[in-house]
């Protein structure tokens, strides 16, 4: 008798992974197409899972990841031509009109004009549009205008750790889901703008969490960060009158700690 799977993949665009196993459960994070998973127990057509990529856990739906023998999990994950997306959304076409739908961050087998997926080809319909520049500020006002989405990782919705956390995993550096998590993950500036240097990220505290919301420091006073959607607001008090800006008090008075741009991890030699 063969063993159950233990691993999975993320079989589609983004997959929604849930506090509880339901629908109706709110969505904490999302998987993008092709990160792995170790699949922990089940629950009728719901896996508890745990991403490898940041050690994130919650529910997903089985019909949205593919389970894996421990096997193709080792070649999946080894595959030389396994990368990061750094391009928008776009469809790949496979057989008998079969899509993908490919997000910034998803992490499979591909080449300019293909996915290659657990062999069998997808030709992408669309010519690609990068959102990764040569910094990561740079790469994060390529986010602008995209709307907030609790839990979401992409281009077609995201939070603001989520927005944080892609924006570095499309240059190479790995980010806690949280930013609770971030913040600990990162070198302390201070608590005053006016320590703070562009390219430095800011966090703030609401209401009774100490720390609730996150973004980037763009200088002169100005946050790129997403609420509501991506977007810039003034967060210097000195400013609020001049700024082209909108001036956001609550944020300003918010600050609980400004964090060192965040680096790759030094490789053991």
């Amino acid at each position: 008798m063969n063993q159950p799977a233990i691993y999975g993949v993320a079989g589609t665009g983004t997959v929604p992974v849930r506090k509880e196993p339901s629908d109706s459960s709110e969505m904490v994070t999302q998987l993008l197409l092709g990160e792995t998973v170790v699949i922990n127990k089940s629950h009728n057509v719901w896996r508890h899972v745990r991403a490898d990529f940041d050690g994130y856990s919650g529910w997903v739906s089985a019909g949205q990841i593919r389970e894996i023998t421990p096997e193709e999990y080792h070649q999946w994950i080894f595959h030389p031509n396994r990368t990061r997306i750094p391009n928008r959304t776009r469809l790949a076409k496979g057989p008998s009109d079969r899509f993908l739908q490919v997000p910034p961050g998803a992490f499979i087998p591909t080449n300019d004009q293909k996915v290659e997926w657990f062999g069998q080809d997808y030709v992408f319909q669309s010519e690609p549009l990068s959102l990764k520049g040569d910094s990561i500020l740079e790469t994060a006002k390529q986010f602008l205008g995209i709307s907030y989405l609790w839990g979401g990782r992409t281009d077609t919705g995201l939070d603001c750790s989520g927005f944080v956390q892609t924006v570095h995993m499309l240059h190479g550096i790995d980010l806690p889901r949280d930013s609770r998590d971030q913040y600990e993950s990162g070198e302390l500036r201070g608590k005053e703008l006016d320590r703070a240097e562009k390219g430095d990220v800011i966090f703030f505290r609401y209401k009774d969490r100490p720390v609730s919301h996150i973004g980037f420091y763009l200088g002169e006073g100005l946050l790129l960060h997403a609420s509501s959607l991506v977007r810039i607001n003034q967060i210097d008090i000195t400013k609020k009158n001049s700024s082209e800006f909108p001036y956001h008090a609550a944020l300003a008075e918010g600050i609980v700690g400004i964090v060192r741009p965040f680096k790759p991890k030094p490789t053991s030699p």
